[in-house]
């Protein structure tokens, strides 16, 4: 994902750096990497909720798995309950990652001079 980031730059900010004098490292670092995080922080929030979902947490409580035993539950007690913990239980789990990728995406949001 940082590579891609890395060849998203246009090659017009390389060559302009380069013709200011900076050397190669200090491209990199003053110029395109700042670039390449920024657009590289969206799909890594996606990547992140993709392998939360399938670490071994997620994976011993997997949302299938979730869903399933509430609906279980569900259909013996005849009462909501077990499906709103289901869904509390998806909260819990996702919403931290989510507001983390959110916050990171406003710092590094592009702004208007």
């Amino acid at each position: 994902i940082f590579w891609a980031g890395i060849l998203s730059v246009p090659k017009g900010q390389w060559e302009a750096s380069r013709s200011t004098g900076l050397t190669f490292v200090g491209t990199l670092g003053s110029i395109v990497l700042p670039q390449a995080v920024r657009l590289t922080v969206p799909p890594i929030t996606n990547r992140t909720v993709a392998i939360t979902k399938n670490t071994a947490l997620g994976m011993v409580i997997g949302v299938p798995e979730i869903l399933n035993q509430a609906t279980t539950a569900q259909s013996f007690s005849a009462n909501a309950t077990p499906l709103m913990m289901g869904a509390l239980a998806y909260i819990v789990l996702f919403i931290p990652v989510v507001a983390l990728g959110r916050f990171l995406e406003t710092r590094f949001a592009w702004r208007r001079s």
